[in-house]
């Protein structure tokens, strides 16, 4: 018989895993576990235990990943609010417009919503989760869209002299007041992000760009 005509004992390569490694697999049903613990039962309820078991695995699976509950829901809420991870490159008045617009889209989120009140008295009595959430989800975005205005400035983007630190308050303060504390307040127009950066941007823009074109 032809060497040809013998059967092949090649072993086949291994086909590549379908879907997320495990690792990832797991990591991500233990956030949303988190989050979905924490909307039903509040923050104080949401313990290890509970998270472990609605998520299927042991608590010292979730201990190898995060230290404490709160380091853990500190995460969870960074992970349910990515859209608003300030994007580079490109002109900075659309990247503006479009940071504004993913902030309206997360404070809509009703899920948040359901989370926002209890987490922020938590954030009031809870030293802990409250330096977990600074150092995990505030400061690192603040610090992206303060550098982002930075550079804009470097390249003359925007007007000698603006201050990258109080433009970043400006556009994520009235947002959030509009969209989680809007009691007495008018509804929140459909162009409210064009609109509040248009205000922001007579501002801030260099003299030759200050009056926007309708």
């Amino acid at each position: 018989m032809d060497v040809s005509d013998r059967p092949s004992t090649a072993v086949a390569p291994p086909g590549r895993p379908r879907g997320r490694p495990r690792r990832a697999a797991t990591g991500a049903s233990i956030v949303e576990a988190a989050l979905a613990v924490l909307a039903e039962r509040g923050f104080q309820a949401a313990t290890m235990d509970a998270i472990a078991a609605r998520a299927g695995v042991g608590k010292n699976t979730i201990y190898r990943r995060w230290p404490s509950k709160e380091v853990l829901i500190a995460d969870a809420l960074r992970e349910l609010t990515a859209e608003v991870e300030p994007k580079g490159g490109g002109d900075v008045h659309a990247l503006l417009l479009e940071h504004l617009r993913d902030l309206e889209r997360v404070f809509a989120d009703p899920l948040l919503g359901r989370l926002l009140p209890g987490l922020l008295g938590e954030l009031q009595g809870n030293p802990e989760f409250a330096a977990a959430w600074a150092d995990r989800v505030v400061r690192p975005r603040r610090q992206a869209i303060v550098e982002l205005l930075r550079l804009a400035l470097e390249r003359r983007e925007l007007r000698e002299g603006a201050d990258p630190e109080a433009i970043a308050d400006l556009l994520v303060g009235p947002t959030f007041l509009r969209h989680v504390f809007p009691v007495g307040l008018p509804d929140v127009p459909s162009d409210y992000a064009t609109d509040l950066l248009d205000a922001i941007w007579r501002g801030i823009a260099p003299p030759a760009t200050s009056t926007l074109s309708a």
